[in-house]
């Protein structure tokens, strides 16, 4: 299944920035942090992208056992819940997230 994400626009006055689609089936909400958008599909791959004028992809991670849920932040971390299992997941390194 192909899902599409809704158009980018730039404030005023209104046209559209960038328009993609993402495969995969997706249940859990999209979340922004820190300027990038969290994609997070059923089958457990998190698409990371950068949210900006330009759209580029920045990071793809696999869980096992699926994601259902959305995702969550709290403070420098970022919640993932599979069907089994629940991520914590921070960048320590102290450079860009």
């Amino acid at each position: 299944m192909t899902v599409g994400l809704p158009p980018v626009s730039k404030p005023s006055p209104g046209s559209e920035v960038w328009h993609v689609r993402i495969d995969g089936s997706f249940s859990a909400s999209p979340l922004y942090a820190d300027g990038h958008i969290y994609l997070c599909s059923e089958n457990g791959m998190t698409t990371v992208i950068a949210a900006g004028r330009e759209y580029k992809i920045l990071a793809e991670n696999l869980l096992p056992d699926g994601l259902m849920a959305s995702p969550a932040v709290t403070g420098n971390s970022l919640i993932l819940r599979t069907r089994t299992s629940l991520y914590r997941i921070e960048n320590q390194s102290g450079g860009q997230k």
